[in-house]
């Protein structure tokens, strides 16, 4: 009995021979679950140099603060550089901005490959890396948006709405509610409140012109400063803003001490670049040298 039984046992791992049909295969177990795709991140900022006392604030409801590197910023957050301050941006893996002194910023978008910015006012530069993650600048105070994802732009705010772009490498798209235009390298356009762009030429150079005192030894206790500067240029004298006219001219008092006194004039035109002149006064307020008469003395 024991035989016939493993007799029949082989007979049907084996199969009918007679009938010719197979025992059914036993089911494939089930597939691993495949991997959800990798869901891709958006443009990172972060603010990675400062010189003086750059300040930043979280959101839009938060307090400035002193800023420490390395930092990352979000949405809504904001930085601003003082007189001679500067701030360095990096956008996404290699795109940089550059925030100039007396500049205000704010982070607005963050997108995969884009990463849009708010001009308070004050100028910036931007270079996109080779990643390609476009850089977009809105300016408060006018419908211009400047934008590139690659070569190197600036773009000056002067908080009246004056919008000053020239695209240093490049091209650059300009747009606003009148209008818009394409910038190459080397050209420049302005965009006064929602007017369409303006085609402007590039000076070659700074224009500051600065009308120093002719007597350098003085007892003043102070000195009257004139000049001209580009128009729209902002003009610092040993730190502190110039009013500077329609026509870029400017007048300023600057208070004289006793001793050396090193005077320093800055202007930077809307393009973002700079012209320093500087001179040296002496300040002696020492009452002069009392001779005696002695005309009649014996």
């Amino acid at each position: 009995m024991k035989r016939v039984a493993a007799a029949l046992a082989l007979f049907a791992l084996a199969g009918c021979g007679l009938c010719g049909k197979k025992p059914e295969p036993p089911p494939a177990p089930p597939a691993p679950p495949s991997a959800a795709p990798a869901t891709e991140q958006p443009a990172t900022v972060e603010l990675t140099a400062v010189q003086g006392e750059v300040q930043v604030l979280r959101g839009a409801r938060g307090e400035w603060v002193a800023a420490r590197i390395p930092l990352s910023l979000g949405l809504d957050d904001s930085i601003r550089t003082p007189a001679g301050g500067a701030a360095t941006l990096r956008v996404g893996r290699d795109g940089a901005i550059e925030v100039r002194e007396r500049t205000e910023l704010s982070v607005r978008q963050l997108l995969v490959n884009r990463a849009r910015f708010r001009v308070e006012r004050g100028r910036v530069r931007a270079t996109p890396g080779p990643s390609r993650v476009a850089v977009a600048f809105e300016s408060s105070g006018s419908s211009a948006v400047a934008e590139a994802s690659t070569g190197s732009f600036a773009v000056f705010n002067d908080g009246k709405g004056l919008v000053a772009v020239v695209a240093e490498a490049g091209e650059v798209k300009l747009t606003s509610a009148g209008g818009d235009t394409l910038l190459a390298a080397g050209q420049g356009a302005r965009v006064l409140g929602s007017a369409a762009p303006a085609g402007e030429a590039v000076p070659r150079s700074v224009l500051l012109k600065v009308a120093w005192p002719e007597e350098k030894i003085t007892r003043q206790v102070s000195v009257t400063l004139r000049g001209e500067a580009d128009p729209g240029a902002v003009v610092s004298i040993n730190g502190k803003e110039a009013t500077v006219g329609p026509d870029g001219r400017f007048e300023s008092d600057v208070p004289l001490e006793a001793g050396t006194n090193r005077i320093a004039v800055r202007s930077v035109d809307r393009f973002g670049r700079t012209a320093d002149e500087t001179e040296t006064l002496e300040v002696d307020r020492r009452p002069p040298p009392v001779k005696a008469r002695t005309e009649g003395w014996q």
